[in-house]
Order: C-alpha cells, then sequence, then structure tokens
C-alpha cells in the first residue's frame, strides 16, 4: 500500500504515528524553510503567534510529512492530536451520512490539534465547508490549533465559500516550493543511506538529470536500484540505473 492509499484510509489517524514523519527527517530547502519553520513553531513549547497553519504546494513536496510531524510532536508534548484526509472529512460530513456527521464533528472539536490533508476535496462540498467552519471557530474560540495542506493557495480555492477561505488566511499560510537540485541530491543521499545503499557521485548527478523532482518518485527509484543491486549482487553504476530504470 503507498503512502497516500495509506493515509487516505485512515477515517481518523491518531498519534503517536508515522515514526518516519518527524521533522529530523524532513529535508529542508530553500523553497520549504519557511513551511517548516512556521510548522515547527506551531507546534512548540512556547507559544505560537498562530493558532492555524495552511501549507500548499504541488503533490508530494512534503506537506503530508510536515503534518504528520506537527502531529507527533505535540502528542510528544501531551498535546491530542487528530488527522484527517480530505476525501475521508467531505465523507463524513455529507448530508447523506446517516447521523454520524455531529458525532465527527464533536471529535474533532474537541482535541488540542486538528490536522486536515488534502483540504482541496472540500471544494464544491457546501456541506462538509459549513462543518468545517464550525469545527475551526470551536477549536480556535478555545485557543486550540488546526492546519491545513493543500494543493492550492487559500485564495485559488474557487469553489470555497469566502468565510472559509477568509479563515484559511487567519494564521499563517506558506508555500512549499519546487525542490531544488541540492535538495533533491541531499535526498537522494538520505534516502540511499537509509537502506545501506550507496550511491556513487556520478550515478547522482546522472539522476538529478533524469528523474521527477518530487519525494515519492525519489523514493520509488531508490527502491528500485536497491532492489536491483540486491538480486544481482552488483555495485550501483550507471548501466545498472540506465537497465533498471529503463533509461537511455
Amino acid at each position: 500500500m503507498s503512502e497516500k492509499d495509506f493515509f487516505a484510509r485512515q477515517l481518523i489517524l491518531d498519534f503517536p504515528s508515522q515514526p518516519e514523519y518527524l521533522f529530523s527527517n524532513f529535508v529542508v530547502s530553500d523553497g520549504s524553510k519557511t513551511a517548516f519553520n512556521a510548522a515547527h513553531q506551531l507546534c512548540s513549547r512556547t507559544d505560537s503567534s498562530f493558532n492555524s497553519l495552511y501549507l500548499f504546494g504541488g503533490k508530494n513536496l512534503g506537506k503530508t510529512h510536515l503534518l504528520i510531524s506537527i502531529g507527533n510532536k505535540s502528542v510528544s508534548m501531551g498535546k491530542k492530536a487528530l488527522y484527517v484526509h480530505g476525501a475521508d472529512f467531505v465523507k463524513k460530513t455529507d448530508e447523506n451520512s446517516n447521523g454520524s456527521s455531529s458525532q465527527f464533528i464533536s471529535i474533532l472539536s474537541n482535541v488540542d490539534l486538528f490536522l486536515l490533508d488534502a483540504v482541496d476535496h472540500i471544494e464544491g462540498e457546501i456541506a462538509s465547508q459549513e462543518k468545517l467552519y464550525l469545527i475551526f471557530n470551536s477549536l480556535t474560540s478555545k485557543g486550540k490549533k488546526i492546519a491545513f495542506a493543500g494543493n492550492l493557495s487559500p485564495k485559488n480555492l474557487k469553489s470555497t465559500e469566502s468565510y472559509l477561505t477568509s479563515r484559511f488566511q487567519w494564521g499563517m499560510s506558506a508555500e512549499l516550493k519546487p525542490i531544488d537540485d541540492e535538495t533533491t541530491a541531499k535526498i537522494i543521499v538520505k534516502l540511499a543511506k537509509d537502506v545501506r545503499l550507496v550511491l556513487p557521485d556520478k550515478v547522482i548527478e546522472y539522476l538529478l538529470t533524469r528523474m521527477p523532482r518530487d519525494f515519492i518518485s525519489i523514493k520509488h527509484t531508490i527502491t528500485k536500484i536497491n532492489h536491483a543491486s540486491y538480486t544481482q549482487q552488483k555495485k550501483v553504476t550507471i548501466p545498472l540505473v540506465k537497465a533498471t530504470l529503463n533509461l537511455p
């Protein structure tokens, strides 16, 4: 099961969870520095200057990683945190949710920290937007915290009511931008080190010019190379990488 599928199937994800998703495991780039610092500040021991955080950016740039890191860090400090995927939130707050919507809202309105991933799913879902508005107001009125993650900035959620997008912008908003060469190389080295795979500098340079720049794609690439190296009992070379990834 992919990471995306795992989270999509978790109606409510309690913490601690997914120990690989920690702040210490997040590779910070120039394009993610602001988002990383904001996420860290939201769950710091000292009072944050904001109670809500909205992370946005392209797919697989680390938004879920930061949300889960916030949850794990908060729980280590004795807080109650819950994570919900946007698709599941819509299902549970739909008008046809057989009366369970109120209980669901009550649960989410009584935590120290609520994390809503893939918030883009609420676009065009008026009932879900109304419920999220209630949850937001309930949490912030009690001094609790809430964090969102989505592909689009609050201003670009065209099918979302203004009363909700204005709430998204109450706190801190931070964009995660595409990963640069230096950070991509650091991620490649880290993922290879995690599985005890030795990658020569020439191989890393080769990969930088031929692979997608998102975390999931990089991880998938390293996994395939590691499997090929192990099964063939060969060191990692450019010819082995070319054959494994079917590259010219």
